[in-house]
């Protein structure tokens, strides 16, 4: 009897195609602005037609993202633990994304602004943009003065995710405190708990449950944890891709969307990334994803700004030649270097004596709840 083709086979294995879905999931989001910041222009997205209504591309490709992260760091929290864990966090997220925000208030705002240089700088909104490169916090969309008349006046649309992915990763690393890594049936335990809670009554979670918009990424998030802690039962195999590709399209424009396509679209992903011939996109052009995501939204709305008559279309091509090589850039020159410095942070600290503190901590104050 042959043994079934399951996700766990693949375990640490670096042949896969997350890389690359990762890069046309950031592109999608790209495509999808487009729409939304040539409103006027009276063109709309014809996916969303195809959809009918059930959602848009650009919500797709962020839940995809959240999947792919909840699987890819529940792995590393289990597997490296926690110090290990929270760097890796930090060095891929907020080194870039405060360039990102830097250059944004510094260079882009100056660039675009209808104000003085010195009524822009003076301007308290200038300032408190800078909140945005901390990650926790609700962004603050707009800058002074900055694409007021664009039919869009964020400077950067797509930030809002990144507060909700940095506080899903705290909230995972707050579950290792009550269990979370003790053994899968634990994990999956508190997985399923806190994902009925979050359906039910998401406010009702602590850090997440600030936004309602906050939920389906947050979801997804958590599939995705759920997800790796029982690899061993997921069955990869092309006839299973299919049905959920056919269920996907059967589910649009209707009540059961909700219910059929998160599962449909995740087992897609998770196929086409362990199961499909791998595509060595890391090893030609690096890991551009997190730069497009990021860089893309101001990079569209100066393109709008510039060209406002033109199309959604002329918007993806343009903003797609500029957006690339600059998310090319951010890979090599930031990124990845810095990516390359956690060896040596790993072995010049006493972490362990640190998280001793902090589960010492924690401890103390769970003893003093009722």
């Amino acid at each position: 009897m042959p043994i079934p083709n399951t996700l766990i086979k693949y375990d640490g294995s670096r042949d896969n195609n997350f890389t690359t879905i990762r890069i046309v999931l950031a592109w999608l989001v790209l495509y999808g602005h487009s729409f939304a910041i040539h409103k006027s222009s009276g063109i709309r997205d014809p996916l969303r037609q195809i959809f009918h209504g059930s959602t848009y591309i650009g919500d797709i490709a962020v839940y995809g993202f959240f999947a792919i992260s909840g699987f890819l760091v529940a792995a590393s929290l289990i597997k490296r633990g926690l110090i290990d864990y929270i760097l890796s966090r930090v060095l891929r997220i907020f080194p870039a994304l405060i360039f990102c925000v830097l250059a944004t208030i510094f260079l882009l705002g100056p660039a675009f602004t209808t104000l003085s240089l010195s009524d822009y700088f003076a301007h308290p909104d200038t300032w408190s943009y800078l909140g945005n490169a901390l990650a926790f916090l609700q962004m603050q969309w707009v800058l002074p003065g900055v694409f007021e008349g664009n039919d869009r006046p964020a400077v950067n649309g797509s930030l809002w995710t990144l507060t909700v992915e940095v506080r899903c990763y705290l909230a995972l690393a707050a579950l290792t405190f009550v269990g979370f890594r003790l053994n899968k049936l634990v994990g999956s335990a508190l997985m399923l708990l806190i994902f009925t809670v979050g359906v039910m009554s998401f406010e009702s979670i602590p850090l997440l449950g600030v936004h309602p918009t906050w939920a389906r990424p947050a979801l997804y998030f958590i599939l995705g944890v759920f997800l790796y802690l029982n690899r061993d039962r997921v069955i990869l195999d092309y006839r299973i891709a299919l049905l959920a590709v056919g269920l996907a399209f059967l589910c649009f424009g209707q009540e059961w969307f909700n219910y059929v396509f998160p599962p449909a679209l995740i087992y897609l992903i998770f196929y086409l990334a362990y199961a499909t011939k791998t595509i060595r996109t890391d090893a030609v052009i690096g890991d551009i994803s997190y730069g497009i995501y990021i860089y893309a939204f101001p990079i569209q709305q100066a393109v709008a700004y510039c060209f406002p008559a033109q199309s959604p279309y002329f918007n993806t091509a343009i903003s797609s030649l500029i957006v690339i090589p600059l998310a090319w850039l951010s890979w090599n020159c930031i990124e990845k270097p810095v990516l390359g410095y956690k060896r040596v942070l790993l072995g010049h600290a006493d972490w362990e004596k640190l998280l001793a503190s902090v589960k010492a901590l924690f401890k103390g104050r769970l003893s003093h709840l009722p």
